[in-house]
């Protein structure tokens, strides 16, 4: 049975749909601008002219802000190109990469040629009405969306410019330098000034990492997207490139040749408790604005946290939750502790709550549902999908990670050789150690490093690779924890201790109770 929500703002429940994908087809453009929270940081960091390189996990965001970059009002009169679906186009790159006949860094800079003649018929077939010269130059085949145009442009020139060793013709480099291709470039530069344009690419969400082709394509784009941003980001051309942190790491470590060089001022998707209660809270906002609910409040401060917390936050979720073991806990880093601080999986756990309290005739009083086990049920989604993201980086993850079931919430970091032995048979010949095993489950997020521990309030306060800048190392003399997402998934042995998977940091510091 649809809920009833759905009559109201399209949505079945009332903090959005889990994809940004789903939310745009539900909602279309203009209901989509009008949703979006458009006061994120993320919005004006991602349009800085500095800025060519988005990372971020599944679920932090990336295809919200290829979408907002379609409305935003920072650059004004700016033109939107948004390349967002890297299936059409991708396995054809990955072709050209795959020859056997080059080094990996040639092969990165025959790669990078296509992407520039790729991003530049994008930006031709944008302005192609503007100006005859940038007409001829336009060498679009079909109507249709960025990625279609890309796989056309492909499918024309690897048969036409790329022999059979994977090496871009001489032709290809003549036809970038020609006086038509010139012209057009010296036209759109012209426009651009006045008329930026904004050329976001997509890339995969799931990677294997031994596709050593996929990671070119990737790595080359990251590098061609520098040299863009570097030449003409000052004139009105921003190439953005979006990239999966989870992928990120590995090809920054063995694919690009010079990180220092081709990886400047990245913007990471890590959100902070009040990003994150920002958005959510939005979302309900105006869901309930839009079934005509009357707050008690004319209007909301939404760069204050304390007062989204206490006017809209606590009257619907409550001031406490009673968790599994019968102790009380601030509702909101409860809900969030559950949580990798990714929007979509807060998204995920709050309609679960507001499911609950519709069945139950609670809404939106959600304070009167039963959320701990709501949430401990919700779990094993949000376990799986992390597991399915990494499956292609480490093939068989999930039985791997069975090693840490029934493990206790606590322990020193030498567990984690013993349990390790139990997955050798899992892993592909030749590469299980027991060092492996650590890098995956720190890498995942689901073992973390303690930081503090209050014996009077029984609070952890560890440290998870997902929210560090680096690489996490979980020492065998370490005192570690399993992330709070994961107890259900592997059924871990709670004693007491509440885990604050939360970085060391002063944004973090209001849900301690400090200031």
């Amino acid at each position: 049975m649809e809920s009833s929500f759905t009559q109201y703002t399209g949505f079945r429940f009332p903090f959005g749909e889990e994809s940004c994908e789903h939310e745009f087809k539900v909602l279309q453009p203009d209901g989509y601008k009008k949703f979006y929270y458009n006061q994120s940081r993320f919005n004006a960091e991602a349009l800085d002219e500095d800025v060519y390189l988005i990372v971020g996990r599944r679920g932090s965001g990336k295809t919200s802000l290829t979408k907002y970059f379609g409305f935003q009002d920072i650059l004004k009169k700016a033109h939107s190109i948004d390349v967002d679906e890297p299936n059409i186009y991708s396995g054809i790159l990955q072709g050209m990469a795959d020859k056997p006949l080059q080094s990996p860094d040639l092969v990165v800079i025959e790669v990078g040629k296509v992407w520039d003649y790729l991003i530049w018929s994008l930006i031709f077939d944008e302005f192609r009405e503007k100006d005859p010269t940038i007409k001829t130059a336009s060498v679009m085949v079909r109507k249709g969306n960025a990625s279609h145009l890309i796989y056309d442009l492909l499918t024309g020139l690897l048969n036409k410019y790329v022999d059979e060793s994977g090496k871009v013709a001489d032709i290809l480099s003549s036809t970038s330098t020609s006086p038509v291709f010139m012209a057009a470039q010296t036209k759109v530069l012209e426009i651009a000034r006045k008329e930026p344009v904004i050329i976001a690419i997509d890339t995969f969400e799931r990677y294997n990492r031994d596709d050593i082709a996929m990671m070119i394509v990737t790595a080359a784009l990251i590098q061609r997207a520098n040299e863009f941003n570097i030449t003409y980001a000052s004139r009105g051309i921003h190439v953005k490139a979006f990239v999966s942190a989870e992928i990120f790491p590995h090809i920054k470590e063995s694919v690009i040749s010079n990180t220092t060089k081709f990886i400047r001022n990245p913007v990471y998707l890590r959100w902070k408790p009040r990003d994150l209660i920002r958005l959510i809270m939005w979302r309900f906002y105006r869901f309930m604005e839009e079934r005509g609910y009357k707050f008690p409040f004319d209007e909301v401060n939404w760069d204050n946290f304390d007062e989204i917390l206490h006017k809209l936050w606590i009257p619907f979720f409550g001031e406490k939750v009673q968790n599994l073991r019968g102790r009380l806990e601030s509702s909101f880093p409860y809900i969030l502790r559950h949580t990798q601080m990714r929007p979509r999986q807060l998204v995920v756990l709050c309609n679960q709550i507001a499911r609950n309290a519709e069945k139950s005739e609670k809404f939106p009083q959600f304070s009167e549902t039963n959320i701990s086990k709501i949430i401990s049920e919700a779990e094993y989604d949000l376990a799986d999908e992390v597991l399915n993201s990494y499956d292609l980086i480490y093939p068989r993850v999930a039985d791997i990670i069975t090693a840490l079931a029934s493990a206790p919430v606590v322990f020193r970091g030498n567990y984690l050789d013993q349990v390790a032995k139990r997955t050798s048979s899992a892993w592909p010949p030749g590469t299980y150690t027991t060092a492996a095993f650590r890098r995956v489950v720190a890498e995942l997020g689901i073992v973390g490093r303690v930081r503090t521990k209050d014996e009077t309030s029984g609070i952890i306060a560890a440290d998870f690779e997902y929210a560090m800048q680096d690489r996490l190392t979980l020492n065998s003399d370490d005192e570690c924890v399993i992330h709070p997402m994961f107890y259900s998934k592997l059924q871990v042995k709670k004693n007491g201790w509440i885990v604050y998977p939360f970085p060391d940091h002063e944004d973090y510091q209001p849900l301690l109770g400090k200031k």
